[in-house]
């Protein structure tokens, strides 16, 4: 279950200004809307196989950047981002909260709820969706040194562990959330496009993330298609890594 909200300020002439590297911020006005609510979200998750699961997924911010200075991004008014959950009880309070808050405080910006909407979930009978990510996709692993100090590599989409973490992260999501048979789902990932730009390099809690913007195809179980976009792909979902969104029109790549 997908959300689009949009945010504005009080004066719509006034500017929204928030870090460079949002991502702890707009993830810290999500964990407000479900702290009181669905506390087990940011406590405990959902586990599987000594993983725990936030089950949410949310986009990066889009609207008009007036100017980028001092690590800030400046824009104009409003602002748009989307959040999604496989469990309809967490997009639920989420969808309450941001109805019923008094005040919504994106980092040192107080902001108003302007819109919301849910978006009907895809038809996905087919066991085949493209999409394209909407926040960066992020795999990686960690790795001693030789030196014995641990080292994150992070994946690019070209490696075949980027395409088999993904795929196995799925099912692990599916498992969590009581889907039968979890582990034995078919599905397969290939990237599409990605260029040199779709790299991401951001901050969170002063730790480097890179992730890859980008199109990517999917074809197997319908259900685990449709957890990729309401729970995100890879890692660091509820970081506001790897959101998707279905692309419905596409021209179709001739055969080789």
């Amino acid at each position: 279950m997908r959300i689009d909200i949009t945010l504005a300020s009080a004066d719509r002439n006034e500017k929204i200004i928030v870090p460079l590297h949002y991502n702890k911020v707009l993830q810290g006005l999500i964990y407000s809307q479900l702290r009181n609510r669905i506390p087990a979200v940011h406590e405990s998750g959902w586990q599987a196989k000594g993983r725990a699961f936030r089950m949410f997924v949310f986009s990066r911010l889009n609207g008009k950047v007036e100017r980028i200075q001092e690590r800030q991004i400046h824009f104009l008014s409003p602002i748009r981002f989307s959040v999604a959950s496989p469990i309809q009880s967490v997009a639920e309070a989420l969808a309450e909260g941001f109805l019923k808050a008094s005040e919504l405080r994106l980092g040192s910006a107080i902001l108003e709820l302007d819109k919301i909407a849910v978006v009907k979930s895809p038809d996905l009978k087919s066991g085949h969706m493209r999409c394209r990510a909407i926040s960066p996709v992020t795999v990686y692993s960690t790795m001693l040194s030789p030196e014995g100090k641990k080292k994150t590599y992070y994946y690019h989409p070209a490696e075949e562990e980027f395409r088999m973490q993904i795929e196995d992260n799925l099912r692990k999501k599916a498992k969590a959330l009581g889907i039968p048979n979890a582990d034995n789902r078919q599905i397969r990932l290939e990237t599409v496009q990605t260029r040199t730009q779709d790299q991401k390099v951001l901050f969170y809690n002063n730790i480097v993330i890179k992730g890859w913007m980008g199109t990517f195809e999917f074809t197997g179980d319908p259900e685990l298609l449709a957890l990729a976009l309401d729970a995100g792909i890879g890692a660091k979902n509820s970081q506001g890594f790897g959101m998707l969104q279905k692309i419905e029109k596409y021209n179709v790549r001739p055969s080789s």
